[in-house]
């Protein structure tokens, strides 16, 4: 006989004793996860001939789970819905269709290219999509791992939005393997480079080469943000004047509708007002168009900052252009190496260093706590002196430690032994 079961995830907690991941739960037969993302089902118990059977339903939805139950006692196979290409698209995109207008567009732009692709291959059933055609598809992308990563996952919510929404019996990425992230290590800001950076802002050029114009004080407005915040590029593209409030700037939003301020210095509030600003709701964007077209220009002018400053630069080959046509000829450009995420990262060390802890930290970047211990536990002295104070105090009561000290000299918690 067989039965469902959830398989609980192994629980995690912060420093407050909050569980930050997992489930409490730990019988298989308790199925109410108190989460709001509940643990996996699994089918276990002894099949047909006889054989001992557990495998994943790869869902978390009871009522699901247990229809595909029914399905395999009975020996139900279902019909293939003739539900078209382009019906599963529509549906899927009205779904998302409260969702940031970026996401949208990367779902629009993911999902022409699917239907085209589909198309050639005379498919028009979403039914008729198999794992080949989907491997196939991704082979075709180009672009950095991290796009092709972020298109492979909304492609598995399409096909699980299908699966669901049955418009297919088999759903065909559930076998489609991950796009591993080879993501460089982001390093912060040096305070020499900080200070080579502030100082470039003086000769910031406008694109007439003027010094000193009304684009240089908006940069250095922009670049001021950016270092006393830690808010993204655009986060801070999109600022808007009704999130400034004396020296406390909004950085976002909870889920709970609580807003976070960052604490900043009164010369950034002074650089962000006296700076020319775009529109009278935003200090950097005028609101009309794409605001990631917007935060694209901004990266642009933070490149050419960096490069002024000579904070990382490099030497590329760049591909000449002509008229919308590439030419052949190529020709060496200095680029630099540093990102504006750098000063996000600048932050939470600066902020970790001087005693701050995780939780706030998480709190202050809008992050989980799971996040930031991935990528800033390095530069939390607090979690490392106790880890060695802790290490010290076990090694003081061990037996094994006080029997080999015995030939070099006692134990020191403040370095090796020096014999005379």
């Amino acid at each position: 006989m067989l039965r469902l079961v959830r398989r609980h995830q192994k629980p995690k907690y912060d420093e407050a004793g909050k569980l930050i991941q997992g489930c409490p739960l730990k019988s298989e037969t308790d199925r109410n996860c108190p989460g709001k993302v509940k643990c996996p089902i699994h089918l276990k118990g002894v099949g047909p001939d006889g054989v001992p059977v557990r495998e994943t339903l790869r869902t978390r939805n009871w009522t699901v789970a247990s229809e595909m139950l029914l399905e395999r006692e009975a020996g139900v196979k279902k019909e293939t819905p003739p539900v078209s290409v382009a019906e599963a698209i529509r549906s899927y995109r009205q779904l998302k269709e409260k969702r940031a207008d970026d996401t949208k567009r990367k779902i629009a732009l993911l999902t022409d290219r699917l239907k085209s692709f589909l198309e050639r291959r005379s498919m028009f059933n979403i039914a008729e999509v198999k794992l080949p055609d989907l491997v196939a598809f991704r082979d075709g992308w180009t672009g950095a791992d991290t796009t092709r990563r972020r298109d492979q996952e909304i492609l598995k919510s399409f096909f699980w939005y299908c699966f669901h929404s049955d418009f297919i019996v088999k759903n065909p990425v559930i076998h489609l393997d991950p796009i591993t992230v080879e993501r460089p290590k982001t390093d912060p800001f040096t305070q020499e480079e900080q200070i080579a950076i502030f100082k470039a802002l003086e000769e910031f050029p406008d694109e007439y080469g003027r010094r000193g114009s009304e684009i240089a004080q908006q940069t250095k407005a922009f670049v001021m943000v950016l270092r006393y915040t830690g808010m993204a590029i655009g986060d801070v593209t999109k600022l808007e004047k009704s999130h400034v409030s004396g020296l406390r700037i909004r950085t976002y939003r909870k889920k709970t509708g609580e807003d976070v301020f960052a604490k900043v210095p009164q010369f950034v509030i002074d650089a962000l007002q006296s700076a020319p600003h775009d529109s009278d709701q935003y200090f950097f964007w005028t609101g009309e168009g794409k605001i990631h077209t917007r935060t694209s220009k901004w990266g642009v002018r933070l490149q050419k900052l960096f490069v002024l400053a000579k904070v990382q630069v490099v030497e590329v080959q760049k591909t000449l252009r002509s008229g919308g046509k590439l030419k052949k000829e190529q020709e060496t450009v200095r680029v630099s190496a540093a990102t504006p995420y750098m000063f996000r990262h600048t932050l939470a060390r600066d902020f970790l260093e001087h005693g701050g802890s995780m939780a706030e930290l998480a709190e202050l970047l809008g992050n989980s706590a799971r996040t930031c211990e991935k990528f800033y536990s390095k530069w939390d002295k607090r979690r490392q002196d106790r880890l060695e104070r802790n290490l010290d105090d076990l090694r003081k009561d061990d037996p094994i430690t006080k029997l080999l000290s015995e030939l070099t000299g006692p134990y020191s918690p403040h370095g090796p032994h020096k014999s005379n």
